[in-house]
């Protein structure tokens, strides 16, 4: 990392390179909010960049040609600390509360992706947010209709099973727009019978029924790396991106040592296929420059490396087209 906390262009080959996109970045509103949610103890505030502030800096000095805008809000946890402080609070008045935070962080995502064309705005929809399916088709339709360009949902924190039937609206719907969902995958959160409620299998009934769906199964090196193969086999509209990175001296990836190793990530990426894998660092959570540097220090081809690190997601997400720059 350059002094700055930056990648610094130096890591990215030569200037001719295509520029990066990163689909896995967790913006806030500002450095306050930012400090808050991602707190790192020792990282100094000129290294961030993740929050509404300050990215468009970072992507300017970075080459870094676009970063999708992953909206997501703990509301189980946040729910909880809430009733530990104050056990007499009012739980619908609370959920009612927190759905509404939702909503204008919703609207706030939207309207920074409406203001500039490099940053892609998923908003937070799903049964764990929303359980009543008319509440939550309402509040997806409602940022479509801003521009929501996808969808991020999150199994474990929202502690919903993707093969809820709930959710099969939502899955018909994104799949009919043809539009994305990026959803956490692995081994975070448990449900009551100890498995993970973001295990990749836990997938497949939804795909099964709706085999055209976008979904972007997050953290492809992270535990459960080998059920992703199996699912990239069957369904070949899954897409995979990269979050967290692969587990290698020096740099602890998410899952640690149940991660597959750099050792072992082209076989995984060639695998899977190139044209299905890309970039994502899950910042400010994980620092994206270790991340892009193990991509270019893979045994791959430079148009390999290109259509993971930007090719493949510009492709998906219409970045640089006419029609997304309007």
């Amino acid at each position: 990392m350059t002094a700055d906390g930056s990648v610094g262009t130096s890591s990215m080959g030569s200037g001719s390179r295509p520029g990066i996109v990163d689909v896995h970045v967790h913006l806030t509103r500002d450095l306050a909010q930012e400090r808050l949610v991602f707190p790192r103890p020792g990282y100094a505030d000129h290294w961030r960049w993740a929050n509404g502030e300050r990215v468009d800096a970072h992507m300017e000095a970075e080459q870094i040609d676009g970063v999708v805008m992953l909206n997501y809000m703990d509301v189980h946890r946040m729910a909880e600390s809430r009733v530990a402080r104050e056990p007499e609070v009012d739980l619908e008045g609370l959920w009612e509360e927190l759905r509404a935070r939702v909503a204008r962080f919703n609207d706030w995502g939207c309207e920074l992706g409406a203001s500039n064309a490099r940053l892609v705005p998923f908003m937070c929809v799903d049964a764990g947010l929303f359980p009543e399916v008319e509440g939550m088709m309402a509040e997806l339709e409602r940022c479509l209709a801003q521009g929501a360009q996808g969808v991020k949902i999150h199994p474990g924190l929202s502690r919903f099973d993707p093969g809820d039937r709930r959710m099969w609206p939502l899955y018909e719907r994104m799949q009919e727009a043809e539009l994305p969902i990026l959803s956490d995958t692995g081994s975070l959160t448990s449900a009551p019978d100890g498995t993970p409620y973001g295990r990749p299998v836990h997938f497949v009934p939804a795909l099964e029924d709706f085999p055209r769906l976008r979904l972007i199964m997050a953290h492809m090196p992270g535990a459960y790396w080998d059920e992703r193969i199996g699912i990239a086999a069957r369904f070949p509209s899954v897409l995979f991106d990269t979050a967290g990175g692969f587990n290698a001296a020096g740099w602890s990836a998410r899952d640690g040592r149940r991660a597959c190793a750099i050792e072992d990530a082209e076989r995984l990426i060639r695998t899977i296929g190139v044209e299905r894998v890309l970039f994502g660092s899950d910042a400010p959570a994980h620092d994206q420059r270790p991340q892009i540097q193990q991509i270019l220090g893979l045994s791959l081809s430079e148009r390999e490396q290109d259509l993971i690190l930007g090719g493949n997601a510009k492709a998906l997400l219409g970045l640089g087209s006419p029609a997304r720059a309007s």
